[in-house]
């Protein structure tokens, strides 16, 4: 998680191929782009996660950028605020970037997201100088946009450090079927 986005207006990019609803294979978890169309805003995309808590669903909103570095494409997602809850409540949560590989096919996409024990254990190895805070056993990157851009360039292509991929496949309107 970082406290600032890895991306520039510059570095952002648009895949219509992403603008779909995604689940997994036990369709326990739905993530549901949409491309922004407002002028100025059409590399940008909204996001509904939806996902089982027991019987019941529960859902989180984000605004998503794709941006490529090398020959990787990457999300940064960031949470919309809480809708419903207090504002005092609100203050007391910090609302921060997180990273994903993607790789988007016609009928799935996979999304590995920067691995945190891998972070933590680079970290020990003084392996990365991104600067961070540590707060409750949790890691925050503080770094710049630039400095994040290089952390991600740098293993881009480090299968630890975008470990465990959750794979999702195109979810098919009745129509398609």
């Amino acid at each position: 998680m970082s406290l600032q986005p890895f991306y520039t207006p510059v570095d952002l990019e648009a895949d219509s191929r992403l603008n779909e609803t995604w689940t997994d294979k036990e369709k326990d978890v739905t993530f549901e782009f949409e491309q922004r169309r407002e002028k100025g805003k059409e590399k940008e995309y909204e996001l509904v996660v939806k996902e089982k808590d027991g019987e019941q669903q529960v859902s989180g909103k984000f605004e998503v950028r794709l941006v490529q570095v090398g020959a990787f494409w990457f999300l940064d997602i960031y949470p919309k605020g809480s809708e419903g809850v207090s504002e005092f409540y609100r203050m007391h949560f910090i609302r921060a970037h997180s990273i994903a590989r993607v790789e988007i096919k016609q009928d799935s996409i996979q999304m590995a997201f920067l691995s945190a024990s891998w972070l933590k254990a680079k970290i020990n190895e003084n392996r990365i100088d991104t600067p961070y805070v540590k707060a409750n056993d949790a890691l925050l990157l503080t770094g710049t946009t630039e400095e994040l851009q290089e952390l991600v360039f740098c293993y881009a292509n480090d299968d630890q450090a975008f470990a465990d991929p959750l794979l999702l496949e195109r979810q098919r309107h009745e129509e398609e079927q």
